[in-house]
């Protein structure tokens, strides 16, 4: 394919093969960690290859977040088994969020799209830094509270999560931690049971990404849709090794010390993205 870049010398291919595999690794301990889906990791390391590889402009966003999104289909899934046998997988949540998550995903992934790449960055900047600044700000940060969303609200509020996080390539955890701890989660409950919400999200989000670019023209190789199946190869392995040791430090550490690594995550991650936009 022309537009694709010749693929370079081996040592370049591996040396780029290495990141991907340490990429997946980290991503996957976030995701225990964290009870996000690794899409923060993964997303700037996926955009950073396929620019790489010379893939047309108007796929590498859209490329790295529907891959980034199959790969969370596997590490979530991980990840929930993990905290699920740690006793912090809310299931009544689940039952209640389950469908509004899923089909928010799924319009979020048909809706990308239509959605220029600037775009997707600005959304994916914007949300994860509101996050940080309200995990920050909260007064009770790391602590449960009561209550004080409506059952009608939450579902609502479940189904923009699924929505936003399939259009930012991510496991939702950057979102549903917060609404789940304003619900009234401990951060360890809350963590758990985002891992699970991710899975929910992920997999109609990863299923949309494929039918909503299989009928573009010039799709480079290993292309299903907006999913590279190399990439998705080369990191899944790794990425579902990391998860259970997350999981491990996750439930070692004290409340406080989880919201604090999660709130720099956030701000850390937003940062990134804000740079990319501006140069």
């Amino acid at each position: 394919m022309e537009q694709v870049m010749a693929l370079g010398s081996s040592g370049e291919l591996g040396s780029l093969a290495a990141v991907l595999l340490a990429a997946g690794f980290i991503s996957g301990i976030i995701a225990g960690l964290l009870g996000v889906g690794g899409g923060i990791i993964l997303v700037p390391v996926l955009f950073q290859t396929f620019v790489f590889f010379g893939f047309p402009e108007y796929l590498q966003i859209h490329m790295a977040v529907g891959t980034s999104l199959a790969i969370i289909c596997f590490t979530a899934t991980q990840s929930t088994r993990s905290h699920y046998k740690k006793g912090a997988v809310d299931v009544e949540v689940l039952k209640s969020w389950g469908g509004f998550v899923a089909a928010g995903a799924l319009a979020g992934a048909i809706a990308a799209r239509f959605v220029a790449p600037a775009g997707l960055k600005i959304i994916f900047a914007t949300l994860v830094l509101t996050m940080a600044f309200r995990m920050v700000l909260s007064q009770n940060a790391g602590e449960a509270s009561q209550s004080s969303l409506s059952e009608t609200l939450q579902k609502a509020l479940s189904s923009l999560i699924g929505f936003f996080s399939a259009l930012m390539g991510i496991g939702g955890g950057t979102l549903s931690v917060p609404l789940l701890n304003a619900s009234g989660h401990d951060v360890h409950r809350a963590v758990g049971t985002s891992s699970a919400i991710g899975v929910l999200i992920a997999v109609p989000a990863a299923i949309g990404f494929i039918i909503g670019g299989w009928s573009l023209p010039d799709l480079p190789p290993f292309a299903f849709g907006y999913v590279n199946a190399l990439a998705f190869a080369l990191m899944i392995p790794t990425s579902m090794l990391g998860a259970p040791l997350g999981v491990r430090l996750a439930h070692r550490m004290s409340k406080k010390a989880l919201n604090t690594i999660f709130a720099s995550f956030l701000f850390i991650s937003g940062g990134r993205m804000v740079l990319a936009l501006l140069f």
